[in-house]
């Protein structure tokens, strides 16, 4: 192809002799140029295609390609910028700035790059795969396998993709799921030497070092000058303890890459484990020329000053010991660990980084190393350097523990429990490896187990604190509070400071419903810790359920005064604000707890209730959404969803809402509830009924449905059940003066007016100033011939609400059947203005009958 590409430019120049200013010539001169690799002459090109047509989007896009290949990366986004300013849908100029910001570490730049690509063009994988290098190298691994997986969507056979997928998988710790990525990659790419080494490190880190061996082996079987894969190849040799083979492979990355000192420093880890320390120590200073921070200490005066708690001069011992001899790595471990006493742990672990430049095997460096790391909260790096110890020693329980601690600080418990069982083969007596491995096992969910390795730590060590305190959370844990709090009251027998003991015991008090109790021992922990934001937390939970709200929200105000970031207290805050109806105050809250966890659907959900307590439906919509995304399965947020969607009117949506709800959680009697509500304003009302004898089923109990069982059963003339229904509401709540109201309805109905007015009067005597009582009341009476009675009674419901309309409609039948023609006009115009319905109604009733035909009654219709 080179040479078709030489003869097109000299065609091109022939073009231009005679065209100077023919900027296609130019521009496709700048294509063959690119092809054959002379970037600089090629931009030349471009820039005269420029000269005459300064808004060809592709010669600017041309020539950032050949900038970038150049390495002069900010050249090519400003040659991107110009393209896109002049395109702006020019998908793959952005593409191209993105792998130019990518190249300079702008690494959310270059996404924001490919996604507007991937607005352009959906469908473009490279946009896609390279999206998810830029993901990986800023440690979003989720998001990076996520975008190439949207790659491989679109292009299945792309090995690329694969390959990035499988390394953030590695990274992730997922390596099965690596492996069968890289397996992937392969299949496609059989010659892919990188997916064939990273499959090795996969294997290699699973432990299955002879795989690892055979992978290698295929990616130096195409690469044989492949340096990395020698040495990782060397690395699980070593792991299995064939150290001269390792060491052969060191040695072929070394004849590639002489000044590869990772290379060795392994070397000299596997000359160390045959017992060659000469050349061990060899090995080791060519490491140190390659890398010349490799230095050692003297120590024996440090030591001494170390065992008195002299720190400071221990550390200038060393340091004086380590001006005469800089490779003296013992020197460099105790300073560390003399660093680490005084809690200067970055210098501490720079300290035993020293020694462990020179004595690599070093275990106790390496486990001193872990104590630091882990002090500073760096888990996974403190778990590689215990694992390096017990690389070298691995009876060494010390290690095992510590490690154990980190792995299950990083919530990898099944991990960190065989390691606690690795510290317990080794030393059964170790009762801190007892105590971690319950705490371990609680956090599966193992209680049972938790509770036995507490015990086998306090059979042998009875007065250990903390393993009573963590026994009373695994109690507690099982729903056992009574015995968890005993736990914890051993715990503060030994250690009555133990702000710790004091709040988990308010925790199980709190679980007993005994709040005041609680309350007191949260004081106690925050005697001894006025800054345990979680003691103030479950002190403001505890009085929010005695009804003490403003004291809930001063103690939740607290935690976040020591934990700004504490996403459980703004959330709990905004429960309380809620529950004294400062509902924007609450989403205020809610708000802030989502700032800090943006996926905490317990506030997307509690924002949802506080909105929709303001009315503003449609927010509380969205909020419940935003719930459901994060927790699919959240029953309430569905419930409350339908609540929200029935206010606004949207039947048959909220229907659903609470069909999802009820997919969850069969049994969830509001649900079936809400359901018929919905279905009767639909009018469909033997569904509704049906809904609510199922809400009726799980919940014999729930008032409200029998009641508006009762309503629907009336309004489709079942009066009978409808009683039946009311009566069972009325055994449960007896207070209950909406449904001795209704019940009288339908006694009236029925034509049963005695005890319709007596149901009435059981409403008046629950509520007097229940108008609509009254006015059922009246109109009863009226059926009965009791107009004057009917009429006082309509008389009360008008005197406590004006504007009752039937009120005034029974009064103008009353007078009607009286043949009290003006009164029953003026009560009638009365019920008409305030609503114009009865105007109809009026026409046909037959308690205006004897008035008819009066003129007065006649003109009185005609005119309304």
């Amino acid at each position: 192809m080179g040479k078709e590409y030489e003869q097109a430019i000299a065609s091109y120049d022939r073009a231009l002799e005679i065209k100077p200013d023919y900027h296609e010539a130019w521009y496709n001169r700048g294509i063959a140029l690119y092809n054959l690799g002379r970037y600089e002459e090629a931009i030349a090109s471009w820039d005269r295609a420029l000269e005459f047509k300064p808004d060809d989007p592709d010669a600017w896009y041309g020539r950032g390609i050949a900038l970038g290949n150049l390495g002069r990366f900010e050249e090519a986004i400003a040659s991107y910028d110009r393209a896109l300013e002049i395109k702006p849908d020019y998908h793959q100029a952005w593409y191209g700035r993105g792998v130019a910001l990518g190249n300079l570490g702008r690494l959310e730049e270059a996404i924001a790059s490919y996604d507007r690509a991937l607005e352009i063009k959906p469908d473009y994988h490279l946009a896609w795969n390279n999206r998810g290098n830029a993901l990986f190298n800023l440690g979003r691994f989720e998001q990076a396998i996520a975008s190439y997986d949207r790659a491989l969507e679109i292009k299945p056979d792309y090995p690329d993709a694969w390959y990035g997928r499988g390394v953030a998988l590695g990274n992730l710790g997922r390596l099965e799921e690596a492996i069968a990525s890289y397996d992937r990659a392969l299949e496609i790419k059989p010659d892919y030497h990188l997916a064939w080494n990273n499959r090795g490190n996969a294997l290699f880190n699973l432990g299955r070092f002879e795989q690892a061996i055979a992978s290698y082996d295929r990616a130096l079987e195409i690469k044989p000058d492949y340096h990395l894969a020698w040495n990782n190849r060397g690395n699980a040799l070593f792991n299995l303890g064939r150290f001269e083979q390792a060491i052969a492979s060191y040695d072929r990355a070394l004849e590639i890459k002489p000044d590869f000192h990772d290379a060795w420093n392994n070397r000299g880890n596997a000359l160390d484990d045959l017992g060659r320390f000469e050349q061990a120590i060899a090995s080791f200073d060519r490491a140190l020329e390659f890398k010349p921070d490799y230095h050692d200490a003297w120590y024996n005066r440090g030591i001494a000053l170390g065992n008195l708690g002299r720190y400071e001069e221990a550390i200038a011992s060393y340091d004086r010991a380590l001006e005469i001899k800089p490779d003296y790595h013992q020197a460099w471990n105790n300073r560390g660990n003399a660093l680490t006493d005084l809690a200067r742990f970055e210098e501490a672990i720079a300290s035993f980084d020293r020694a462990l430049e020179i004595k690599p095997d070093y275990h106790e460096a390496w486990y001193n190393r872990g104590i630091a790391l882990y002090n500073l909260g760096r888990y996974e790096e403190a778990i590689a350097s215990y694992d390096r110890a017990l690389e070298i020693k691995p009876d060494y329980h010390d290690a095992w523990n510590n490690r154990g601690i980190a792995l299950g600080n990083l919530g990898r418990f099944e991990e960190a429990i065989a390691s606690w069982d690795r510290a317990l083969e080794i030393k059964p007596d170790f009762h801190l490896a007892w105590n971690y491995r319950g705490f371990a096992l609680g956090n599966l969910g193992r209680f049972e187990e938790a509770i036995a390795s507490y015990d086998k730590a306090l059979e042998i060590k009875p007065d250990f604190h903390l393993a009573w305190n963590y026994r009373g959370v695994a109690l507690a844990d099982l729903g056992r509070f009574e015995e968890a709090i005993a736990s914890y009251d051993k715990a503060l027998e030994f250690k009555p400071d133990d702000h710790d003991a004091w709040n988990y015991r308010g925790v199980a008090l709190a679980n007993l419903g005994r709040f005041e109790e609680a309350i007191a021992s949260y004081d106690k922990a925050l005697e001894f810790k006025p800054d345990d934001h979680d003691a103030w937390n479950y002190r403001g939970v505890a009085l929010a359920n005695l009804g003490r709200f403003e004291e809930a929200i001063a103690s939740y105000d607290k935690a976040l005064e020591f934990k700004p970031d504490d996403h459980d207290a703004w959330n709990y805050r905004g429960i309380a604000l809620g529950n004294l109806g400062r509902f924007e105050e609450a989403i205020a809250s809610f708000d802030r707890a989502l700032e800090f966890k943006p996926d905490y659907h317990d506030a997307w959900y509690n924002r949802g209730i506080a909105l929709g307590n303001l009315g503003r439906y449609e927010e509380a919509i969205a909020s419940y959404d935003r719930a459901l995304e994060i927790k699919p399965d959240y029953h309430d947020a569905w419930y409350n969803r339908g609540i929200a969607l029935g206010n606004l009117g949207r039947f048959e949506e909220a229907i659903a809402s609470w069909d999802r709800a009820l997919e969850f959680k069969p049994d969830y009697p509001d649900a079936w509830y809400g359901r018929g509500v919905a279905l009767g304003n639909l009018g469909r009302f033997e569904e509704a009924i049906a809904s609510w004898d199922r809400a009726l089923e799980f919940k014999p109990d729930y008032h409200e449905a029998w009641f508006i069982r009762g309503v629907v059963l009336n309004n489709l003339g079942r009066f009978e059940q409808a009683i039946a229904s009311y009566d069972r509401a009325l055994e449960i709540k007896p207070d209950y003066p909406d449904a001795w109201n209704n019940r009288g309805i339908a006694l009236g109905n029925l034509g049963r007016f005695e005890e319709a007015i007596a149901s009435c009067d059981r409403a008046l005597e629950i509520k007097s100033d229940y108008h609509e009582a009254w006015g059922n009341r009246g109109y009863v009476l009226t059926c009965m011939g009791r107009y004057k009675d009917a009429l006082e009674s309509c008389d009360r419901a008008i005197k406590i609400n004006p504007n009752y309309a039937n009120a005034y409609y029974n009064k103008a039948c009353c007078y009607g059947l009286q043949n009290n023609v003006e009164l029953a006009i003026e009560n009638l115009q009365r019920a008409i203005n305030l609503d114009v319905e009865y105007q109809d109604m009026a026409k046909t009733d037959k308690d205006f009958e004897q008035i008819r035909g009066d003129e007065r009654f006649q003109s009185f219709l005609n005119r309304v």
